[in-house]
C-alpha cells in the first residue's frame, strides 16, 4: 500500500511543532507529613501547591468547573501527594469500597503519573478514590494501559462537605529511577453526565504523544534509596480431587513454600520467585471464538511477569515473547536497568511443563518434561518524546529428553523493533523478527523451521483527523515457541481514514467515523481475503452511545483451500455508562461466513449483553453471549453457543474482601456438544498489593457426550488457601 506524499512533505514543517512542557523544582520535606486518614494537611505546608489544571476530557477545551488543589514534596523516603478535590454537587461523587485495580462503578479518582527514568517510554500510574481505594497501572503511548501492574504504596481517603481528600505516599524503593529530571502529571477524573477529566499540566489534543506532555520535575532525592528489599514468602494448601479420567479418584492434598524477592537502585531492579502460585488469578473462560481461524489469545495477570514487561512486549504484528508460554515455572529471575541512554530487561526461568508448549507447536514426546526459557530486551532512547530502538531475542531449551544433551530441542527468535514519533502527528513503527525451531517429530526425526516476520506502520493524527497504513508479512516457517504467532504464511496491507471529535458541552460527547481497507494473500500470493469496511461511534451527553461495525469482503479460502466466497458482517452495540450500579451494553451482530470445517457458506449471529458497577461496597461483572452459526442452503444448526458468566467482590472494612467467579458455557449442534460450569469464591484479606490471605472452594463440571448416557459431572473440585506476607527492609 502506498503511503501518500503530501504528508511526508509536511514533516520538516511538523517536526518543529514539539510540546513544551513546564519544568519545575518540587522541594524537599524535612520530614514525612502525616498520611492519617482526614481532610486535616496541616503537616503539608512545606509542599508545592499546585492550582491550575485544565479541561481534557471529552476535550481539552473549556472552562474546568472542579477547583483541585494538589500539595506534593519529596519526602525523606518516598514521595508525598495531597489532592483537596472539590466539588460543586459533591452528592454526585461516586464513592465505595473497593478491592484494588478495580472501578466498576466508574468511581470518582485522582491520580499521579509518574516517569523515574524521564525517558518518555512509559509511566507508573497511580490512582486513588475517594475512600483510598487503589489502582496502579503501567502505561505506554504505543500499548496503551496495562492495569495488572502492582505497586507497594499507601493511600487514605476521605469524604468531606464539599468533595473529598486524598493522600498518597510512593516509595522510591518501588520504582525504578535515576538522577535527572522525572516526568509528572496530576489528573482528576469526574464522571457524570460525560467522563470529566482534567489535569496538570494542561495538555492539548494537537500534540499526538501524551508522556511527552508531562511535566518535568528536579530535586527527587535518588541518592536515598529506602527499603531496597521487598521479601515475600508464601505458603499454599489445596485439597483437590481431579476427576475427569477417574469419577472415584480420592482427594489429593499438596502443600507449597514458596518466596517472591525484589531489590531496587536507582536504576536497577531484580527480582525472583520461587515455586510461585497463581491461584488469585481468574480462570480464563472460553471466548466463544466458532469458526475461527485465529488463535485466542488469553492476557497475562501474574504477578512476576508484569513488572518491567514493557519492553519485552513491543508494537509488532506477531508477539516475539509471549510470558503464557512458561506454564508452571519452578522459579524465575527477572533484572532490569537503565541509565541515560538505553533501558534493558533479562528474564530467565525453569518451566516444569514447558514440554507442554513444545507440543502445542508440532514436537511429540516431551510432554512432561522441563524447559529453560530466556529473554532479553534492550531499548535505545531516541529523543524525549518516547521514540526508541529495541532488540529482543528468545530463547526456550528441553531439559532432558532427545538429544537434549546438545541443547537442540527448542527454538530461539531475535528481532529488532522501531518506535519513532515525527513531529506532533505523525508515528512510525517497524519491526522485524526471525526464529528457529527444533522439534522432535513421532518418526523419531528433527523437524528444523526458520521463519521471518516484519511489519510497518505509518499513522497519523491530529485533532480531528486521523490515518494508518499497515504492512505486515508472516513466512511459513515461523514458529515462535516462546511467542504468540496470529497467522503464519501471509502477507496483509491494511489502511484506514476517519475523523474524530469531542465536546464538552452541548448534545454530544464524542463521535468518530473510519473507512478502512485489508488485502490478504498467502506467501505464495495466491489471494487469501480482501475487505472493505465502515465504522462509526456516537456518545451523547447522558452517555449513552451507539457504534456500528460492517465489513463486506471476498473470502477466497475455506479449509486451507481456494474457494471464492463472499462474505459480509455488520456489528452494532448500544451502551448506557450513566449509572454507577449498571453500566449496561448490548449487541447484535449479523454476518455471512464460510464454514470453516466444510468450506460451506454459513450464516452467524451473536448477541450479547453485559452490565458491570457497583451497589454498594459489591463490585460486579455480568456478561451473557450467545452465538449461532447455519449452514446457507439448508439452515442446519452446525454450532449454537451460549455464555453466562460473572465475577463479583465485596469488600468489607479493614481489607477483607468475599470474591467469587462463576461461568457456564454451552455447545450444540451438528457439529459440536459440551458443556463446560466452573465456580470459585474465596475469603481473603489484602491489605495491600503483596499481602494476601485467603480460603475458599472451586469446582468444575463437564458434559461427556461419548457416554451411554450423556451426563454433567464434576471434573475437578477442591478447598485452596494461601498466605503471602510482604516485608520491606
Amino acid at each position: 500500500m502506498r503511503v501518500p506524499a503530501l504528508p511526508l512533505l509536511c514533516l520538516p514543517i511538523l517536526a518543529s511543532q514539539a510540546p513544551n512542557p513546564p519544568h519545575l523544582a518540587i522541594p524537599r520535606l524535612a520530614q514525612a507529613p502525616s498520611m492519617a486518614r482526614d481532610a486535616d494537611l496541616s503537616t503539608w505546608k512545606e509542599a508545592l501547591v499546585l492550582t491550575e489544571f485544565g479541561m481534557i476530557m471529552p476535550d481539552d477545551k473549556g472552562e474546568n468547573r472542579w477547583p483541585t488543589i494538589v500539595h506534593v514534596g519529596w519526602g525523606p523516603d518516598a514521595l508525598y501527594v495531597a489532592v483537596e478535590a472539590k466539588d460543586p454537587e459533591p452528592a454526585k461523587i461516586h464513592a465505595a469500597r473497593h478491592m484494588r485495580d478495580t472501578n466498576n462503578g466508574d468511581f470518582d479518582f485522582v491520580g499521579v503519573d509518574l516517569d523515574p527514568s524521564g525517558k518518555g517510554q512509559s509511566i507508573a500510574r497511580f490512582f486513588v478514590t475517594p475512600l483510598g481505594g487503589q489502582i496502579d497501572e503501567i502505561m505506554t503511548d504505543s500499548t496503551g494501559e496495562n492495569a495488572s501492574y502492582d505497586c507497594l504504596w499507601d493511600s487514605t481517603g476521605v469524604l468531606t462537605p464539599d468533595g473529598y481528600v486524598v493522600k498518597m505516599r510512593i516509595p522510591y524503593s518501588s520504582l525504578r529511577r535515576r538522577p535527572g529530571d522525572w516526568a509528572f502529571r496530576i489528573l482528576r477524573i469526574i464522571p457524570r453526565e460525560r467522563r470529566y477529566g482534567i489535569s496538570w499540566p494542561r495538555m492539548s489534543k494537537d500534540v499526538q504523544c501524551d508522556i511527552c506532555q508531562m511535566a518535568r520535575v528536579s530535586g527527587a532525592p535518588v541518592d536515598k534509596p529506602g527499603s531496597p528489599f521487598l521479601l515475600i514468602p508464601f505458603a499454599t494448601h489445596a485439597r483437590t480431587q481431579s476427576l475427569e479420567t477417574d469419577p472415584a479418584a480420592r482427594p489429593e492434598s499438596k502443600t507449597r513454600l514458596g518466596m517472591d524477592l525484589r531489590y531496587a537502585t536507582t536504576a536497577l531492579t531484580f527480582e525472583g520467585t520461587y515455586r510461585p502460585d497463581f491461584a488469585t488469578a481468574d480462570a480464563d473462560v472460553d471466548p466463544l471464538q466458532i469458526n475461527s481461524r485465529f488463535r485466542v489469545f488469553y492476557p497475562e495477570r501474574r504477578p512476576f511477569f508484569l513488572e518491567g514487561m514493557d519492553l519485552l512486549s513491543p508494537p509488532s504484528a506477531q508477539r516475539q515473547f509471549f510470558s503464557r508460554s512458561i506454564q508452571s515455572p519452578l522459579y524465575g529471575l527477572k533484572v532490569s536497568g537503565q541509565d541515560s541512554l538505553a533501558s534493558w530487561t533479562v528474564l530467565h526461568a525453569k518451566d516444569e511443563d514447558g514440554g507442554l508448549m513444545l507440543s502445542a507447536n508440532g514436537a511429540r514426546g516431551v510432554d512432561g518434561l522441563p524447559t529453560r526459557d530466556t529473554a532479553a530486551a534492550l531499548r535505545l532512547q531516541l529523543d524525549g518524546r518516547g521514540s526508541g530502538l529495541s532488540f529482543l531475542g528468545t530463547d526456550k531449551r528441553l531439559q532432558g529428553g532427545p538429544d537434549a544433551a546438545g541443547g537442540l530441542i527448542g527454538g530461539q527468535s531475535g528481532g529488532i523493533y522501531l518506535d519513532q514519533y515525527l513531529g506532533s502527528e505523525f508515528h512510525v513503527i517497524g519491526s522485524a523478527m526471525s526464529a528457529t525451531s527444533r522439534l522432535p517429530q513421532a518418526d523419531g526425526g528433527l523437524l528444523s523451521q526458520r521463519g521471518t516476520s516484519t511489519s510497518a506502520e505509518l499513522d497519523w493524527n491530529t485533532r480531528h483527523w486521523f490515518a494508518s497504513a499497515v504492512n505486515q508479512t508472516t513466512s511459513p516457517g515461523l514458529v515462535l515457541v516462546s511467542g504468540f504467532t496470529d497467522l503464519r504464511g501471509y502477507r496483509q496491507q491494511t489502511g484506514s481514514f476517519g475523523w474524530q471529535g469531542t465536546w464538552n458541552g452541548g448534545r454530544f460527547s464524542q463521535a468518530n467515523a473510519s473507512l478502512r481497507g485489508r488485502r490478504l494473500t498467502w506467501w505464495n500470493g495466491n489471494p487469501f481475503d480482501r475487505a472493505v469496511g465502515l465504522s462509526a461511534y456516537v456518545e451523547t451527553a447522558n452517555r449513552w452511545a451507539w457504534s456500528v461495525d460492517w465489513d463486506i469482503a471476498g473470502r477466497t479460502w475455506a479449509d486451507d483451500e481456494v474457494t471464492s466466497n463472499a462474505t459480509r458482517n455488520i456489528n452494532m452495540a448500544l451502551s448506557w455508562k450513566k449509572l454507577s450500579w449498571a453500566q449496561l451494553l448490548a449487541r447484535v451482530i449479523e454476518g455471512r461466513t464460510i464454514d470453516l470445517a466444510t468450506g460451506a457458506p454459513a450464516r452467524i449471529h451473536t448477541t450479547s449483553f453485559s452490565s458491570h458497577g457497583a451497589v454498594g461496597d459489591v463490585c460486579y461483572d455480568l456478561t451473557a453471549q450467545r452465538t449461532e452459526l447455519s449452514r446457507e442452503s439448508d439452515d442446519l444448526r452446525l454450532v449454537r453457543a451460549r455464555k453466562l458468566t460473572t465475577t463479583a467482590t465485596y469488600q468489607m472494612p479493614r481489607f477483607f474482601y468475599l470474591k467469587a467467579q462463576a461461568f457456564v458455557v454451552r455447545y450444540d449442534g451438528s457439529e459440536i456438544d459440551g458443556v463446560d460450569k466452573f465456580l470459585k469464591a474465596f475469603l481473603g484479606w489484602q491489605p495491600n498489593a503483596f499481602t494476601n490471605a485467603y480460603v475458599g472452594w472451586s469446582g468444575q463440571r463437564r458434559r461427556d457426550p461419548l457416554a451411554i448416557l450423556p451426563t454433567e459431572r464434576m471434573v475437578e473440585r477442591g478447598l485452596f488457601a494461601k498466605l503471602a506476607w510482604a516485608m520491606q527492609f
